[in-house]
C-alpha cells in the first residue's frame, strides 16, 4: 500500500513519464531511489500537496528525482536529459508532441548540480503539464 501510494504521487509529479514502464518495474525504481536517498512517503505527500515548496526540498528529493531519470534511462549521471530515449517511448504522434514541447521548455534548464537540474526540470514539466491541462 504505502509503495502504491508512493508512486502514483510520483507518477503524477513526473508528468507522464514513468507510464511508459510497467508499474512493477515503476514501483522498484521509485523504492529503490527513495531508500538510496532517504525520502520517505511523508515527503513526497507534502510535496505534492504544496506543504513543501520546491524551491524548499532538500538535496535527498533532487537527488532521488534524478535517480529516477537515470534509471528509467531518460537522463545521464551528469544531468543531461536523453530526448531520444524520452520520446521513444510516446509512439502516438499527439502525445509525442507535447511531450517534445515539454522538452524544449524544460530540457535545458540547468541546477547547481545534477541533482538539482533533475528536480527542477521535474518541476517544469509538472508546470508544463498542468497547463496543458489549464489546471
Amino acid at each position: 500500500m504505502k509503495t502504491t501510494f508512493a508512486l502514483a504521487l510520483l507518477l503524477s509529479c513526473l508528468t507522464g513519464f514513468l507510464i511508459a514502464s510497467s508499474a512493477e518495474k515503476a514501483a522498484e525504481i521509485l523504492n529503490d531511489c527513495m531508500t538510496e536517498n532517504g525520502v520517505s512517503t511523508q515527503d513526497l505527500m507534502d510535496l505534492k500537496s504544496g506543504k513543501l515548496k520546491p524551491e524548499d526540498a532538500k538535496d535527498n528529493m533532487k537527488c532521488a528525482t534524478q535517480c529516477i531519470f537515470v534509471k528509467f534511462g531518460f537522463m545521464n549521471d551528469k544531468g543531461t536529459l536523453l530526448n531520444d530515449q524520452i520520446l521513444a517511448n510516446f509512439p502516438d504522434a499527439n502525445l509525442k508532441a507535447q511531450v517534445q514541447n515539454a522538452l524544449t521548455a524544460c530540457g535545458s534548464i540547468v541546477g547547481s548540480n545534477p541533482c538539482d537540474t533533475a528536480f527542477k526540470m521535474m518541476v517544469c514539466f509538472e508546470k508544463h503539464a498542468n497547463d496543458m491541462l489549464n489546471i
